[in-house]
């Protein structure tokens, strides 16, 4: 924990009361270096949901310069209900628990991290630099998304198309970009598909994550795949199509169980009835890569 600095980041906490809860806050109280806030609620799911808001900045109409004060959603067992039912992927998260059968939980709903209360005190303790890691980054990634912002607006474009302007400037490279068109709440965006991760279908809406944020777009999972290059673009489950490109590998843990990891260590479950082809698929390329 000595990599933590308490300069300018505060870490803020929100959870239901619970014994893995309170396990976990006091834990903070006693170990943490950077300083931190911990506030508790009642309606979690609320909370979550606010979240997902306050940390993509597409979704709200402010204009300040200070990226929003994001909190880490705290689950346990008795709270996990609304990750599992509507997946808050986007949404800072640690669940705390004790077992395997904990961890696996916390993997299946999407929650960002696991911290074992069981653990050691030596790996609770890295486990709590690598949350605390997560955070600084989420941080720095709002903070440069809200500076593309408004170096966009004084250009009268979009911040796709002002990172695809700073693209070309930097590799000096005059071929066109691979661009389409997506419909963000009012206004139109043009998003390289090359710095989409994936794709996540949310009701009516898409969650597009690309490198530098994440845009809701009004759409069907069936027309964006539709839009996007089929060779680069793999549909893995009923809800998520990935960019092959971001994918790190695969992980086979039985004929009924397959996950694909992103490279920036997110997991998303491979549906049986797509196995046979997103092996063929995402095995290509691996190969390539």
């Amino acid at each position: 924990m000595e990599e933590m600095q308490s300069d300018s980041i505060v870490m803020r906490f929100i959870g239901t009361p619970s014994a893995e809860v309170d396990a976990f806050h006091q834990f903070l109280s006693q170990h943490i270096v950077a300083p931190f806030e911990f506030t508790f609620t009642a309606d979690l799911n609320e909370a979550a949901l606010n979240e997902l808001i306050a940390s993509h900045p597409s979704m709200t109409s402010g204009t300040s310069c200070q990226p929003p004060e994001i909190q880490i959603v705290v689950t346990d067992q008795t709270t996990i209900k609304p990750f599992l039912e509507t997946g808050f992927r986007g949404v800072t998260s640690v669940m705390c628990g004790h077992s395997n059968q904990d961890a696996l939980q916390a993997f299946n709903a999407g929650v960002g991290m696991f911290f074992c209360l069981s653990a050691s005190l030596e790996e609770k303790r890295k486990q709590l630099h690598r949350l605390y890691l997560k955070y600084q980054t989420r941080i720095q990634a709002m903070k440069w998304h809200l500076v593309t912002e408004q170096l966009a607006r004084q250009r009268a474009c979009s911040p796709a198309r002002l990172m695809a302007e700073l693209s070309d400037v930097k590799s000096n490279c005059s071929r066109p970009t691979q661009q389409i068109a997506m419909r963000c709440g009012v206004d139109w965006q043009y998003v390289d598909w090359q710095t989409i991760r994936y794709v996540e279908a949310a009701g009516d809406y898409m969650c597009v994550y690309t490198q530098e944020e994440t845009l809701i777009v009004r759409s069907t999972l069936t027309e964006m795949a539709r839009r996007l290059p089929q060779h680069a673009f793999t549909r893995v489950n009923r809800s998520i199509i990935v960019n092959t490109q971001f994918v790190k590998r695969l992980i086979k843990l039985n004929s009924r169980v397959n996950y694909v990891e992103l490279q920036d260590g997110s997991k998303v479950k491979i549906s049986r009835r797509l196995m046979p082809v997103c092996h063929q698929q995402l095995d290509a390329a691996l190969s390539q890569s």
